[in-house]
């Protein structure tokens, strides 16, 4: 087994690693203008590190630890987000998203308690048994994105569009809507309005 590499304070611009990238620690690091098509990340671990203009898709997270992570103005296709291990109500994986776009993620599992979301736009994700008391969705073009058996509590979807929430299956008191986007939640439980 290789020794595990250490990176700290870096700049990475345009870093492309290919098929794998497995057992690298990078810590304070700025990855700038990557472009990470089908990456296999394995036994890696990125403690607040930044992400700026960068296009992943399809990467697979195996074994990894993220925290605190800043995503800036960057694009991530097709991506599963649960490989990334550690995952408390305490040390988040993102510190801060702005500017992002997520197409076909899966938040799956995740713990973003609190965590505010605005300023990105989401379509056809997955948010499956997440924590998300007190999230902050307001103003977020969500895309037919879907919460399923999610903690909802206080989080905030005043003027967020096009998102799957069932209330029966949902935790949601206290959560903030807005009409009209509000009345696709009588849907899944078969009321209509006319």
């Amino acid at each position: 087994m290789a020794a595990k590499e250490y990176y700290q304070g870096e700049t990475f611009e345009g870093f492309d690693p290919g098929e794998t990238l497995n057992s690298v620690e990078y810590s304070d690091c700025v990855f700038r203008n990557c472009r990470w098509t089908g990456t296999r990340v394995q036994n890696c671990s990125f403690i607040g590190c930044t992400f700026v203009h960068c296009n992943f898709s399809a990467v697979v997270f195996s074994f990894c630890l993220m925290r605190d992570a800043w995503l800036q103005n960057s694009a991530f296709r097709m991506m599963a987000w649960g490989g990334l291990t550690g995952r408390s109500k305490l040390a988040q994986p993102f510190g801060k998203i702005e500017g992002c776009a997520f197409q076909y993620n899966d938040f799956s599992g995740m713990s973003l308690n609190g965590f505010d979301f605005s300023g990105s736009t989401f379509a056809e994700c997955r948010f499956d048994d997440c924590h998300l008391a007190g999230a902050c969705f307001h103003g977020v073009p969500l895309g037919r994105s879907s919460f399923t058996r999610c903690d909802l509590e206080r989080a905030d979807f005043r003027d967020a569009r096009a998102y799957a929430i069932d209330p029966s299956d949902n935790k949601l008191k206290d959560a903030r809507f807005s009409f009209p986007d509000v009345v696709a939640l009588l849907d899944s439980i078969g009321i209509r309005i006319e």
